[in-house]
Protein backbone atom coordinates (compact mmCIF):
# COMPACT_ATOMS: atom_id res chain seq x y z
CA UNK A 1 0.00 0.00 0.00
CA UNK A 2 0.91 3.69 -0.27
CA UNK A 3 4.12 4.56 1.96
CA UNK A 4 2.92 8.16 2.51
CA UNK A 5 -0.59 8.50 4.38
CA UNK A 6 0.24 12.03 4.58
CA UNK A 7 -0.12 12.55 0.99
CA UNK A 8 -3.38 12.85 -0.84
CA UNK A 9 -4.85 9.89 -2.43
CA UNK A 10 -4.79 12.03 -6.12
CA UNK A 11 -0.59 11.70 -5.61
CA UNK A 12 -0.73 8.19 -5.07
CA UNK A 13 -3.15 8.08 -8.60
CA UNK A 14 -0.26 10.48 -10.26
CA UNK A 15 3.03 8.71 -9.14
CA UNK A 16 1.73 5.09 -9.40
CA UNK A 17 -0.62 5.19 -12.38
CA UNK A 18 -0.62 8.26 -14.57
CA UNK A 19 3.57 8.90 -14.76
CA UNK A 20 4.49 5.18 -15.52
CA UNK A 21 1.74 4.73 -17.83
CA UNK A 22 2.70 8.44 -19.69
CA UNK A 23 -1.69 9.06 -19.17
CA UNK A 24 -2.86 12.55 -18.88
CA UNK A 25 -6.10 13.67 -16.70
CA UNK A 26 -8.02 14.30 -19.78
CA UNK A 27 -6.91 10.33 -20.74
CA UNK A 28 -8.21 8.97 -17.46
CA UNK A 29 -11.37 11.34 -17.34
CA UNK A 30 -12.16 9.52 -21.13
CA UNK A 31 -11.43 6.42 -20.10
CA UNK A 32 -13.03 6.62 -16.84
CA UNK A 33 -16.32 8.40 -18.19
CA UNK A 34 -16.11 11.63 -15.32
CA UNK A 35 -15.31 14.77 -15.78
CA UNK A 36 -11.92 16.36 -16.31
CA UNK A 37 -12.59 18.84 -13.68
CA UNK A 38 -13.02 16.29 -11.27
CA UNK A 39 -9.78 14.05 -11.90
CA UNK A 40 -7.94 17.57 -11.71
CA UNK A 41 -9.14 18.45 -8.30
CA UNK A 42 -8.62 14.71 -7.73
CA UNK A 43 -5.16 15.17 -8.61
CA UNK A 44 -4.36 18.45 -6.94
CA UNK A 45 -5.46 16.94 -3.66
CA UNK A 46 -8.63 19.44 -3.53
CA UNK A 47 -11.24 16.37 -4.25
CA UNK A 48 -11.94 13.65 -2.00
CA UNK A 49 -12.26 9.73 -4.01
CA UNK A 50 -15.86 9.70 -3.83
CA UNK A 51 -17.49 5.80 -4.01
CA UNK A 52 -18.87 6.46 -7.97
CA UNK A 53 -15.24 7.71 -8.45
CA UNK A 54 -13.62 4.78 -6.68
CA UNK A 55 -15.30 2.70 -8.90
CA UNK A 56 -14.49 4.28 -11.91
CA UNK A 57 -10.57 3.88 -11.06
CA UNK A 58 -10.94 0.48 -9.78
CA UNK A 59 -12.69 -0.85 -13.18
CA UNK A 60 -10.48 0.80 -15.36
CA UNK A 61 -7.37 0.21 -13.37
CA UNK A 62 -8.69 -3.54 -12.77
CA UNK A 63 -8.72 -2.79 -9.30
CA UNK A 64 -11.22 -3.15 -6.18
CA UNK A 65 -12.66 -0.50 -5.81
CA UNK A 66 -12.45 -1.09 -2.02
CA UNK A 67 -8.46 -0.16 -2.46
CA UNK A 68 -9.42 3.72 -3.41
CA UNK A 69 -11.78 4.05 -0.62
CA UNK A 70 -8.92 2.69 1.92
CA UNK A 71 -6.29 5.25 0.46
CA UNK A 72 -9.08 7.69 0.75
CA UNK A 73 -10.45 6.75 4.35
CA UNK A 74 -6.80 6.23 5.52
CA UNK A 75 -5.63 10.06 4.17
CA UNK A 76 -9.13 11.75 6.33
CA UNK A 77 -8.24 9.82 9.61
CA UNK A 78 -4.72 11.30 9.37
CA UNK A 79 -5.96 14.92 8.32
CA UNK A 80 -8.54 14.89 11.41
CA UNK A 81 -7.59 16.47 14.38
CA UNK A 82 -8.23 14.23 17.60
CA UNK A 83 -9.81 15.75 20.08
CA UNK A 84 -8.64 15.69 23.41
CA UNK A 85 -11.98 16.32 25.36
CA UNK A 86 -13.55 13.58 24.19
CA UNK A 87 -13.75 10.91 27.12
CA UNK A 88 -13.59 7.42 26.29
CA UNK A 89 -17.21 5.78 27.12
CA UNK A 90 -16.07 2.66 29.98
CA UNK A 91 -18.98 1.08 30.88
CA UNK A 92 -18.88 -1.21 34.23
CA UNK A 93 -19.52 -5.10 33.46
CA UNK A 94 -18.86 -4.25 29.58
CA UNK A 95 -16.02 -4.94 26.75
CA UNK A 96 -15.49 -2.20 24.22
CA UNK A 97 -13.88 -3.09 20.74
CA UNK A 98 -14.47 -3.99 16.91
CA UNK A 99 -17.41 -6.53 18.25
CA UNK A 100 -19.28 -3.69 19.90
CA UNK A 101 -20.32 -3.95 23.38
CA UNK A 102 -20.18 -7.37 24.99
CA UNK A 103 -21.36 -8.10 28.15
CA UNK A 104 -18.53 -9.75 30.79
CA UNK A 105 -19.63 -13.00 32.41
CA UNK A 106 -20.07 -13.10 36.09
CA UNK A 107 -17.71 -14.50 38.12
CA UNK A 108 -18.43 -17.88 38.69
CA UNK A 109 -19.34 -18.65 42.63
CA UNK A 110 -16.84 -20.56 44.52
CA UNK A 111 -16.15 -24.56 43.50
CA UNK A 112 -17.40 -26.51 46.62
CA UNK A 113 -14.88 -28.21 48.34
CA UNK A 114 -14.72 -31.73 48.37
CA UNK A 115 -14.77 -34.22 52.02
CA UNK A 116 -13.05 -37.21 51.56
CA UNK A 117 -14.19 -39.53 54.43
CA UNK A 118 -10.98 -40.60 56.29
CA UNK A 119 -9.44 -43.99 55.76
CA UNK A 120 -9.84 -43.34 52.10
CA UNK A 121 -6.81 -44.86 49.79
CA UNK A 122 -4.70 -41.81 49.66
CA UNK A 123 -5.66 -39.91 52.82
CA UNK A 124 -6.69 -37.04 51.16
CA UNK A 125 -8.23 -34.59 53.55
CA UNK A 126 -10.02 -32.29 51.15
CA UNK A 127 -9.64 -30.26 48.28
CA UNK A 128 -9.17 -26.50 48.36
CA UNK A 129 -10.92 -24.82 46.19
CA UNK A 130 -9.17 -23.85 42.78
CA UNK A 131 -6.66 -21.10 42.27
CA UNK A 132 -8.70 -19.40 39.72
CA UNK A 133 -11.40 -18.93 41.94
CA UNK A 134 -9.96 -16.94 44.57
CA UNK A 135 -7.92 -15.28 42.45
CA UNK A 136 -7.69 -11.26 41.57
CA UNK A 137 -8.76 -10.51 38.68
CA UNK A 138 -7.50 -6.80 36.70
CA UNK A 139 -8.69 -5.08 33.32
CA UNK A 140 -6.04 -5.22 30.26
CA UNK A 141 -6.55 -3.04 27.72
CA UNK A 142 -5.32 -4.16 24.69
CA UNK A 143 -3.83 -1.59 21.44
CA UNK A 144 -7.23 -2.08 19.44
CA UNK A 145 -9.01 -0.55 22.60
CA UNK A 146 -10.69 -3.91 23.40
CA UNK A 147 -10.56 -4.42 27.49
CA UNK A 148 -10.40 -8.05 28.83
CA UNK A 149 -10.90 -8.97 32.83
CA UNK A 150 -8.17 -11.36 33.30
CA UNK A 151 -7.45 -13.72 36.77
CA UNK A 152 -3.77 -13.06 38.36
CA UNK A 153 -3.06 -16.03 41.33
CA UNK A 154 -1.38 -14.90 44.01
Amino acid sequence: MWTHPESHPGEYLRVRFLEPLDLTAADLASGCRMPRSRVSDILAGKRRISADTALRLGAFFRMEPAEWMALQADWDLGRAAQDPGIVPLDPPGFLLGPLGATPIAHQRPPRPVLQVPEGSPGELAAEAPSPLYGAVHEEVRYADGTRAMVARVE
